[in-house]
């Protein structure tokens, strides 16, 4: 449960809940970034089990927003990140 599974440092104020499609693990983080670490569920490509302790964290801690779940992929082998313009190249 989420409760014993995990310590917050301090309130937070946002619960972020996102899914790597490809690998299907979904991590919780929190704003501020200081509320507590990471949460990471392995086998949870359609988020149930992080958005269950996101909500019983909300749930723990009111006015504390849910946002997500947020589904994305992994970026392509090689592929290299976005440029900003006028910005120089990375090398």
């Amino acid at each position: 449960m989420a409760d014993s599974s995990f310590h917050l440092n301090e309130r937070p104020e946002r619960i972020f809940v996102s899914v790597n499609e490809s690998t299907g693990r979904s991590t919780i983080s929190f704003s501020p970034p200081t509320a507590g670490a990471t949460i990471v569920h392995e086998q949870d490509s359609k988020a149930e089990l992080a958005m269950r302790d996101a909500k019983a964290i909300s749930a723990k801690y009111p006015g504390c927003s849910i946002h997500g779940p947020h589904f994305h992929a992994d970026r392509p082998p090689g592929k290299r990140g976005m440029r900003r313009p006028g910005r120089p190249p990375q090398t």
